[in-house]
């Protein structure tokens, strides 16, 4: 039986948004999930706004793909915080590092999408390849379910907001704070354009990666890891 990607229901959400509503070429998809499951992606690194990784291909060394994700702005933040504070089950689920459905219903009627649509990811690769994505980009999205799957604070991470800041925030609006998000947290996290009108392309990334960077091997090691990457705090072994 082919693996599948998303065992959990965030990350399932992450692989639909994927495939149906971040606007990426649906011909090059199906190649990424062989890759992926191939265990052609390693040493995928997540921090505020990028995702990068490498690939092997048809070369003897691996590419090297990045996926450039939409920061929020503080105001959309704000929109969002409010909404997951909103709730008790919410907050609640949120302490237990879990997401319960609701919480993406209730920031998209807050006006904040946490999971990728059009125009969020922007892929790039150092491969021939000029295709959006080309199939070693795609492979590492759908790689991405994984560490979703282990971990949906990834999702507000790669949005531009460490975890601890974010559990500190939604204590303070139960306790009855309305501060800012951003004053709340001076290590918030964004990256460079990270007002919510910046691709998230990784300009400024290195400055987010004490900030809530993160990474793991997904699969065996391809090869040295690039120079600039965020420090490593975790590590996931690769799904069978």
């Amino acid at each position: 039986m082919a693996r599948q990607f998303g065992n959990t229901w965030w990350g399932q959400a992450w692989v639909e948004a994927l495939e149906k509503r971040a606007d990426l070429d649906p011909n090059r998809l199906p190649r990424g999930r062989t890759y992926a499951r191939q265990g052609n992606v390693n040493r995928v690194e997540l921090e505020p706004g990028r995702i990068t990784a490498l690939v092997r291909g048809s070369r003897v060394l691996p590419y090297r793909a990045t996926i450039g994700v939409r920061t929020f702005g503080d105001d959309e933040w704000e929109r969002l915080l409010d909404a997951l504070a909103a709730r008790a089950g919410h907050a609640a689920a949120l302490l237990d590092h879990e997401l319960v459905p609701g919480v993406i219903d209730d920031a998209r009627a807050n006006g904040v999408e946490l999971l990728p649509v059009s125009g969020d990811l922007v892929p790039r690769c150092s491969c021939p390849d000029h295709a959006d994505p080309c199939k070693h980009a795609a492979a590492v999205c759908y790689v991405v379910a994984d560490a979703v799957d282990a971990d949906p604070f990834v999702l507000f991470t790669l949005r531009g907001r460490h975890p601890d800041a974010l559990l500190g925030a939604v204590r303070s609006r139960r306790r009855g704070g309305a501060g800012p998000g951003a004053s709340e947290n001076p290590a918030a996290g964004t990256t460079e354009g990270g007002s919510g009108s910046g691709s998230g392309s990784g300009s400024g990334s290195d400055s987010g990666a004490g900030a809530g960077g993160r990474g793991w091997d997904a699969g065996r090691s391809g090869g040295d890891g690039p120079d600039g990457l965020a420090t490593v705090v975790g590590a996931l072994e690769r799904r069978p």
